[in-house]
């Protein structure tokens, strides 16, 4: 299970803090970024450094990547560009309740997924990876079945991934998203959700539905969210869950059924992902 480093969203916006950093791990970060005059402190298992590097190698994120494994780090990196982020409170409260209601109404209605959580998602060709604050299987879920490494050179990115966006980002994350395939993404801002699908042209369109759960529109996931701050997480997520359930039962045509893994493309087919 991926260990969360505890950061402090609090210091300046030009600089992360970690808490319960070992030793071990400090060391594979200076490995991977000291080349970068990485203004840094670390003191007794708490590293505090800048959020921010240019010039970062594809070599080198890999060894970054690679020395925090066990961990959870929000991030993007963009062809040479790493941001480092600390997340808020409204952030997690946001990312975990809406984890909670996706798998807690995949479950009720039967519909097989594979979560992935905080999984870096990266594509090689492109130079480009993340970690996202939610992500999930669905259509290709039996691919994955299993599997307890993901592996971007043959699996096949996330079908949903979940986003929640209350700060603002040096470094756009949807088009990073868009590079490495993922097929949906639910982004919110901390007051409305969006939903956005990813299309022929390789850049991501709103849309009122999801790909995923073809019988939720982003304002139905808006409406449940807004209750967070008069009910308790517990009557949010049964509620949402009943009506799931009511809403895929009275669903109308083939979006009622459950969505078949659409064909993998040319590329894909050749182990590479579409910059």
């Amino acid at each position: 299970m991926t260990a969360a480093l505890n950061t402090d969203a609090s210091a300046s916006p030009e600089f992360v803090v970690f808490y319960g950093v070992p030793w071990e791990t400090y060391e594979g970060i200076l490995d991977a970024l000291g080349e970068y005059h990485l203004r840094h402190t670390y003191d007794s298992g708490t590293l505090e450094m800048r959020g921010l590097l240019g010039g970062v190698t594809w070599e080198d994120y890999l060894k970054l990547t690679d020395a925090l494994a066990e961990y959870k780090l929000r991030h993007t990196y963009d062809r040479g560009t790493l941001e480092m982020m600390a997340p808020r409170k409204d952030h997690e409260w946001v990312a975990e309740l809406l984890g909670r209601m996706v798998e807690s109404m995949a479950l009720a209605i039967d519909v097989p997924i594979q979560s992935v959580g905080s999984t870096t998602l990266s594509a090689a060709r492109a130079e480009c990876g993340l970690q996202p604050d939610k992500s999930y299987y669905v259509a290709h879920e039996p691919q994955v079945r299993g599997k307890d490494h993901y592996d971007p050179a043959k699996d096949p990115p996330p079908d949903l991934v979940i986003e929640v966006d209350v700060t603002s980002c040096s470094v756009p994350r949807l088009p990073v998203f868009a590079r490495i395939g993922v097929p949906e993404v639910w982004r919110h801002d901390g007051e409305q959700m969006r939903f956005y699908r990813l299309g022929r042209t390789g850049r991501y369109k709103e849309a009122q539905r999801s790909l995923a759960f073809a019988f939720i529109a982003s304002g139905d996931i808006t409406r449940f969210l807004n209750r967070r701050h008069d009910e308790t997480e517990h009557s949010v997520v049964r509620a949402f869950v009943e009506w799931a359930t009511r809403a895929r039962e009275t669903a109308s045509g083939p979006e009622r059924h459950e969505r078949k893994p659409p064909p993998l493309s040319r590329k894909r087919e050749r182990g590479g992902l579409q910059p």
